[in-house]
């Protein structure tokens, strides 16, 4: 019995600082302080595109929305609980895979504003969820080439493309969007084709960046090399589900980047993929193996 109550009295001390321990792990994980830096987060959405950027003056912006729910989980994986409002979304076009998963955040999240390009498409998802905006009263942007937009110490997100509805392709009057910091830039495409790719250069000759998020899912279609070669990025971002049945991303477009050394990440493979820009640039945050080549 004394040599038992010898054991007592040595370990209660140590479970209680693993215990205390643990709550302030759980505490600190939970309660997850406001960035003081630009964070761009890659969401692993499924076959969908969508990205969240959180600014340092404590706003936040969403680029598309993906396909569904899936969206949800992955902002209550990057942000803090208590955050319930997104101060901007962009859709880059009304595609469903884009667009479908923005009705659940606006019945989760209170919105401050929209982006649309106005490009129109005659499904139930896109139709629900401009009647959605409408209900809320959520003020909308017409997201076109000159539409600029100043989130304070430096960092801005700019529309480049498209100049006007020209195409009855939605893909190609998709927002191609330039997010710029004082150190660092990183370009979102939607899913942008030849067509539009080549139009946006015209625009845009003397175009880099340092993150590209690459045009459809990594599709065929989307495949231009001289993108590429003209803003060389650091990191290419792919976002897709893992088996879908598009078979993206195509070779056509992993073999290119790997041919001329460009770093790949693909949603599929890595989950959420967090690059963040603390004053000297942007870089990946999370410790994460690129995919060899």
């Amino acid at each position: 019995m004394e040599k038992e109550n010898r054991t007592r009295r040595i370990f209660s001390p140590l479970l209680i600082i693993i215990l205390l321990i643990s709550f302030l792990a759980i505490w600190a994980s939970v309660f997850k302080p406001e960035n003081s830096y630009l964070e761009v987060s890659f969401l692993d959405v499924g076959q969908g595109d969508s990205t969240l950027i959180e600014f340092p003056d404590g706003k936040s912006a969403l680029v598309d929305g993906g396909p569904d729910k899936k969206v949800l989980e992955a902002l209550g994986r990057n942000l803090p609980f208590y955050r319930k409002k997104i101060d901007i979304i962009f859709l880059s076009h009304p595609d469903a895979d884009h667009a479908a998963g923005i009705i659940h955040v606006l019945n989760r999240y209170e919105v401050g504003r929209i982006v649309l390009t106005n490009s129109f498409h005659d499904t139930p998802e896109y139709k629900k969820l401009l009647s959605l905006i409408k209900e809320k009263n959520i003020p909308t942007t017409e997201g076109m080439r000159g539409a600029e937009f100043d989130f304070s110490r430096g960092n801005k997100i700019k529309v480049l493309y498209p100049e006007n509805l020209s195409s009855k392709n939605n893909n190609d009057n998709s927002e191609v969007l330039l997010l710029s910091s004082p150190k660092s830039k990183v370009l979102f495409t939607g899913d942008i084709e030849k067509g539009a790719a080549s139009g946006l250069l015209n625009l845009e000759p003397e175009l880099k960046v340092d993150v590209l998020k690459v045009p459809h899912h990594g599709s065929r279609t989307g495949m231009v090399e001289e993108l590429y070669m003209r803003t060389f990025p650091k990191y290419s971002i792919i976002s897709c589900g893992e088996g879908n049945r598009y078979g993206h991303p195509h070779a056509e477009v992993t073999k290119f980047l790997e041919k001329n050394n460009l770093r790949y990440l693909r949603t599929d493979k890595e989950g959420d993929i967090v690059f963040a820009d603390h004053g000297a640039g942007i870089e990946r945050e999370k410790n994460a193996s690129l995919l060899p080549f």
